[in-house]
């Protein structure tokens, strides 16, 4: 029975620290923009995310995120706190009466930045991120001229699958000293 029971715990230690949850965040259907009327300070939550950054920083228009009012960045971030992998993004210009401007996209960890990238707002495209917009507490949006975002792809870091997995392998290794 010993023997079954410390099976059991390995397995669902192995099993636990399967594949990160992804989050997609399309704006298809957007929500309410909440503003604190006190700091002016505005979040917006989809798909346990949260797009947080001062009132006219950012706005869902058209089955999209659109920025560049200013240039003042806002925030995304996971509902709660907690680490993400950015995986991926479409980006548009978005024609706000003064030109195509400079996206800049920064990968922050605890307020530190380690990631960035700048985009052309010239033209439009997908964004691929690699192993380095791994491991994220929150990325930064801002730039110089109008943008849209859409279809952001986030994959959530497992980090409390594996904390279980470490509880059962505790619990395995108590039992078999026993």
């Amino acid at each position: 029975m010993r023997r079954f029971l410390g099976t059991v715990a390995i397995a669902a230690a192995l099993c636990s620290g399967g594949a990160a949850h992804a989050g997609l965040i399309n704006f298809d259907n957007p929500g309410v923009i909440d503003i604190d009327n006190n700091t002016g300070l505005a979040t917006y939550g989809e798909a346990g995310h949260v797009i947080s950054g001062p009132a006219a920083s950012f706005l869902p228009i058209d089955g999209a995120m659109v920025g560049g009012f200013d240039a003042t960045p806002f925030m995304l971030s996971l509902a709660g706190g907690g680490m993400f992998g950015l995986r991926s993004l479409d980006v548009a210009p978005y024609d706000l009466g003064f030109g195509p401007g400079m996206l800049v996209i920064a990968g922050l960890m605890g307020g530190t930045e380690v990631a960035s990238r700048s985009v052309d707002l010239a033209g439009s495209g997908s964004l691929s991120f690699d192993a380095a917009w791994a491991h994220l507490t929150s990325v930064s949006f801002s730039a110089t001229g109008g943008f849209a975002l859409d279809n952001i792809a986030t994959v959530l870091e497992p980090g409390s699958f594996a904390l279980t997995g470490a509880g059962l392998l505790l619990i395995a290794a108590t039992r078999r000293r026993r």
